[in-house]
Order: C-alpha cells, then sequence, then structure tokens
C-alpha cells in the first residue's frame, strides 16, 4: 500500500507548477486636501450620501432621478446580467454536492453470436437497465470545485459594481441634462426679451433714419441684430425641445411626454468628504468591478493550476437490469456498484500548461486593468476638484459683472426717465444687462457641471447602493 502512495507523491510533485506572484497591485494614491479647495465645504462623513443630489433642494429633479433608476432600460439589461451571474452562482455551488439521477433504459437489440450472453446469442432480445439511485459525488481533494464557486461568486459581486457603475452615470445624466434643459428654458426665457428689445431698438433706428436725424448705417444694423438675437431664440428654443427628449430617453418615458422644471438651489459651497484616500476612491463602482474581476481571475488561475492534481470522485448505483423484461423485477434482476473514479492527467500535449498561462496572464491583465482605473479615477478626482474652483471663481467673476450692469440700466432708466437722455442708450443697456444675465446662467450651469462630475468622480453614493 505504502509503494503506490509513494508512487501518486511523486507524480504530483513532478507535475505540479511552481506557484507564481502575479502582478502587484496598486495601494497608494494621494489628492489634494479638501481645505485648500474654497468651492469645496469639507465633511466629516467619510463618503458621500446616497442621494447626494437632494443638495440641490429640487423636487422635480428627485424625482426624475427616482423614475430613471427604476426605469431606464439600460439599467434594466443590466440588472438583467446581475441575476445571470447570480444563477451562475447557484449553478457551481451544486459541485460541492453528491448528484443524485435515475438512469433507465429499454433497448431493442441484436446480440452477437460471439457475444457473452449464452442462450442470447445471435438472437434478438430486449435488454433493460433500470437504475433509480444513481449517485455521484466529488471529493474535490483540491478545492477546485471550491475555486470555480469563489469565480463565479467574484463575477457576480463584479456584476453587481458595473450593475451600480450603471446607476451611477444614469444619474449623473440624469442631473446634468436636466439642469442643461431648466437652464435653456430661462435662456430662452431671457433672449426672448433680447429679441423684444432688439426690435424696440431697430424700429426706434428705422423711425430716425426716416426722420432724417440719423443715417442707414445704423437702421441696416439695427435689423441685422434683430435676425441675429431671432437666429440665437430659435438655436435655443431647438436646444431646449432636444434635452426634452434626452431627459425622457433616460428616464425612460416617450417623446410626447413633457418634463418640468424648477428653479434649482445653487449652493455657494458643495460639501466632500474631507479625507480622499484610496478607501474612499475603492467605493467607486468601477474600482469595485475591477478589483473583484482581479479576483476572479485570481480563483481561475488557481482551478488551471489544480488542474495536474488527480480528479477523484465517488459513485454508487442500484437497481435492475436483465436480457428480457420478464425476468427484470424478479431476485436475479437486481444490481449494484459502488467505488472510486480516479483521473490523473499524464500527457495533454501542453494543453494544462496553455490553460495555466492563460489564466496567469488574465489575472495579470485584470491587475493592471484594476491599477489603470485606479490612475484614471484619481485623475478624474482631481480634473473634478480643479473645475470646481474654476467654476466658483467665474460664477463670481459673472455675479460682479452682472451688479455692475444692473447698476449701469439703472442710471439708463434714470436718465431715459428723467428726459436726461434718450431711449436708445436706455434699450442698449438693458440689452447688455440680459446678455449678461445670460452669460450668468452659462457659468451657473458650468458650477453645477462640476458639482456633479465631482459627485460622480467620488461614486456619487453608489459604492453602498442597493441592488
Amino acid at each position: 500500500m505504502k509503494f503506490p502512495l509513494l508512487m501518486l507523491a511523486l507524480l504530483l510533485a513532478g507535475c505540479a507548477p511552481a506557484i507564481r506572484e502575479g502582478a502587484p497591485l496598486m495601494n497608494k494614491l494621494s489628492i489634494q486636501k479638501m481645505n485648500s479647495n474654497p468651492a469645496v465645504k469639507p465633511l466629516i462623513e467619510a463618503e458621500l450620501p446616497e442621494k447626494w443630489w437632494k443638495a440641490f433642494d429640487d423636487r422635480n429633479l428627485d424625482r426624475l432621478v427616482e423614475l430613471a433608476l427604476a426605469g431606464n432600460p439600460a439599467l434594466d439589461e443590466a440588472r438583467d446580467r446581475l441575476q445571470e451571474a447570480q444563477a451562475a452562482v447557484i449553478e457551481s455551488g451544486a459541485s460541492l454536492d453528491p448528484h443524485v439521477d435515475s438512469i433507465n433504459q429499454i433497448t431493442r437489440q441484436r446480440l452477437s453470436r460471439n457475444g457473452n450472453h449464452d442462450i442470447y446469442n445471435g438472437k434478438t432480445a430486449t435488454i433493460a437497465n433500470i437504475f433509480p439511485l444513481f449517485v455521484n459525488y466529488n471529493l474535490d481533494l483540491w478545492h477546485r470545485n471550491q475555486e470555480i464557486i469563489s469565480a463565479a461568486t467574484a463575477s457576480e459581486k463584479a456584476s453587481e459594481a458595473k450593475y451600480r457603475q450603471s446607476a451611477l452615470m444614469l444619474s449623473s445624466a440624469v442631473i446634468k441634462t436636466y439642469f442643461a434643459l431648466n437652464t435653456a428654458k430661462n435662456l430662452a426665457g431671457v433672449q426672448a426679451e433680447i429679441v423684444r428689445l432688439t426690435e424696440e431698438k431697430a424700429n426706434l433706428l428705422d423711425s430716425a433714419y426716416r426722420a432724417g436725424i440719423k443715417p442707414k448705417t445704423p437702421s441696416v444694423s439695427g435689423q441685422a441684430d434683430l435676425r441675429e438675437s431671432k437666429a440665437i431664440l430659435a438655436a435655443l428654443e431647438k436646444r431646449r425641445q432636444s434635452l426634452n427628449f434626452a431627459l425622457l430617453e433616460l428616464v425612460g418615458k416617450t417623446p410626447e411626454e413633457a418634463i418640468q422644471t424648477a428653479s434649482t438651489s445653487i449652493p455657494e459651497r458643495f460639501g466632500l468628504p474631507e479625507r480622499i484616500d484610496l478607501d474612499l476612491v475603492s467605493k467607486r463602482p468601477d474600482i469595485q468591478a475591477a478589483l473583484w474581476n482581479v479576483r476572479k481571475n485570481g480563483h481561475l488561475e488557481k482551478v488551471a493550476r489544480d488542474a495536474f492534481y488527480p480528479n477523484i470522485n465517488l459513485f454508487a448505483l442500484t437497481g435492475f437490469n436483465s436480457i428480457g423484461l420478464s425476468d427484470l423485477l424478479g431476485p436475479g434482476g437486481a444490481t449494484y456498484a459502488y467505488g472510486p473514479a480516479i483521473d490523473l492527467p499524464l500527457f495533454e500535449g501542453g494543453a494544462l500548461e496553455g490553460r495555466l498561462h492563460e489564466k496567469e496572464a488574465a489575472y495579470d491583465e485584470a491587475v493592471h486593468a484594476y491599477n489603470r482605473a485606479l490612475l484614471a479615477a484619481v485623475r478624474q478626482i482631481a480634473d473634478a476638484l480643479s473645475a470646481m474652483r474654476y467654476g466658483r471663481e467665474q460664477l463670481d467673476e459673472r455675479t460682479a459683472s452682472l451688479a455692475l450692469r444692473q447698476s449701469e440700466a439703472g442710471i439708463a432708466q434714470s436718465g431715459f426717465q428723467s428726459g436726461i437722455s434718450g431711449k436708445l442708450p436706455y434699450l442698449e443697456a438693458e440689452i447688455r444687462l440680459n446678455r449678461e444675465t445670460m452669460a450668468k446662467m452659462e457659468e451657473s450651469l458650468n458650477w453645477l457641471y462640476s458639482i456633479t462630475d465631482a459627485a460622480t468622480s467620488l461614486g456619487g453614493g453608489f459604492g453602498r447602493w442597493p441592488s
């Protein structure tokens, strides 16, 4: 007995591949401190709240995000992929349990004259094999099946993270499209006022030309300004409609419906976690998906390595078999069998080695993809924080410029009402005021975009979003 065991040990030692050290995972990162960014209000919380967009205090926005998360077809597709991965875990988990089957076969067969069936040789007979109980159990001595289950579980976790990533990107798209739609509506309203003022100015210049007070050039220029203003208004209306259709698509609605918008509260500063480190960045769904993919490929590499070892199954069956049906269920028809089945790969033509090297390369590839995703996440966060600083500065500059234009328009209105100056300077001041108002709206939109991008770059609270 000792000699066969010794030979088996030598075979295993000879064919077992050496365990290698794979590509290293990044475990450090550095991002600027929050207290150095005047646009950020540092929070003591370790991460963003799940519904961070409620900081804008806009019920319409809240409702649209909820509609999108509940009814967007792309998110439903991601949910289906998650359910597919969950089913794969259940399927792979069955390999650890004994498999019980029932194998039953009745065959009409011509038996050979040279067979070993005695009186049935050279005759046609009915052969019955009835095994109502057939048990097969894999001992999984090297935990190969367990590694397959672990790989399926890791794949499920990666699919879940990808599902949360889809929800994150969907919410970000809804929020930014909603802000853009709201801004487009407001811009169109202000531009309509500019068209009215420009038309009044053009009529005034035309009347002055006809009265011989002014030359024709200002009148022609006024008509050109009017046409340009109307073209801008038409472009804004087209932009508004396109954004409305885009938002309806995101929330899973048809183009016949309309989106309700309201004034959004624009924060002076936006709250972000005070400390941004690897723990926080790793909560991003895409980073989680990349890390689970590394773990999945690590388990599959172990499966490929375990394939070099023998596989041992235990089997047992009981039932009836007979040539001819008359004696099938009688005392002489009973049969049973049991025993081990050992499968030891000796020569596979390099197939096992090739599969192992493939899985080793897949593991390293997954590690590099994770490291690349981590570096991309750091860049996105740094870009978002920089954009927040710049956006806040630009919005403050526009706010100051708007205050000056308001003062200018007030002075022009007083001059016109008191008779000191004509109506033309007042109309031109009002047009400049409205254009500055539109410029501030655009900067406010950029500021809201930068907030959304910053929240998205930090995972947007979807690192723990329920699936």
